[in-house]
């Protein structure tokens, strides 16, 4: 897909990407290792809008999350200062991001691109050996069981270990009034379909993003776009996708595929 890098055109369809920073067996995470190639980049498409996308790096920390996200889709949005010398960011567009994609890594397999988050069942510790907070007694009696991809994020050579749930948590204060499951929405089988016409085969939606950082993310960044939805006219889409580790699918041709979803979404807004 041809694209230049240069700063954000006037009018373009503005994309903020996210990857996680490390955690784990990983010095550097796949997903930032992809995402970081899009800097700056500018997409055409068969639409007459450019696309421009802006990159940026969230800590795999609970805490980091939650002051993060609302300033992404605060208007003008709000960025932290960047970890990455090398990758400033473009100027927020004052309206706020069209889309807010976050990227980050899973077990071997297919990309998944999420549908939905979750409000509740963070039981694992962040990269700094923390926890999510835990949430008052409003919490719903019983959190989900563990999922294949819940145990898929505890089996991970090398990962935090902890001990087993004691308390509900997840998402409490400033959260009350949001659901247990937000979900995207972006068409994720219409995307899925034109990205696999493109010719990428390992491509499936999913409704289980782990129960981790990434899934966290995902119903926190979801959950701030719907709390926009009150004082702006038109919030930020979002969108989660999770990708395997470099060895089976490397950063270039992951960046080539964010690529193809970024266009696909942005031509259908």
């Amino acid at each position: 897909m041809p694209a230049v890098y240069i700063a954000a055109p006037e009018g373009a369809y503005r994309v903020l990407i996210t990857g996680f920073g490390p955690f784990g067996t990983y010095e550097e995470n796949p997903s930032w290792l992809a995402v970081q190639k899009l800097h700056n980049c500018v997409l055409g498409t068969d639409s007459s809008r450019q696309m421009h996308i802006t990159v940026l790096e969230i800590p795999t920390v609970y805490t980091s999350v939650l002051s993060i996200l609302p300033g992404l889709h605060a208007r003008p949005p709000v960025l932290p200062p960047s970890t990455h010398p090398e990758f400033p960011p473009a100027s927020p567009p004052k309206d706020g991001y069209d889309l807010v994609f976050h990227v980050g890594v899973a077990s071997r397999g297919s990309i998944r691109v999420e549908k939905l988050g979750h409000k509740y069942g963070y039981d694992l510790p962040d990269a700094e050996g923390k926890q999510a907070p835990v949430v008052a007694a409003s919490a719903p009696k019983e959190v989900p069981a563990d999922s294949d991809a819940a145990r898929a994020e505890r089996e991970r050579p090398g990962e935090i270990g902890g001990a087993g749930p004691t308390r509900i948590r997840g998402f409490g204060k400033g959260y009350e009034a949001f659901p247990e499951e937000i979900h995207t929405l972006i068409d994720v089988e219409t995307l899925i379909n034109n990205v696999k016409s493109l010719g990428v085969e390992r491509i499936v939606a999913s409704t289980d993003a782990g129960h981790y950082l990434c899934d966290f993310t995902y119903y926190c960044s979801l959950a701030e776009s719907q709390r926009s939805a009150s004082t702006c006219d038109k919030p930020s889409k979002v969108l989660f996708l999770h990708c395997p580790p470099v060895d089976e699918l490397c950063s270039e041709d992951l960046a080539e595929i964010l690529k193809k979803v970024v266009a696909w979404v942005g031509s259908n807004a």
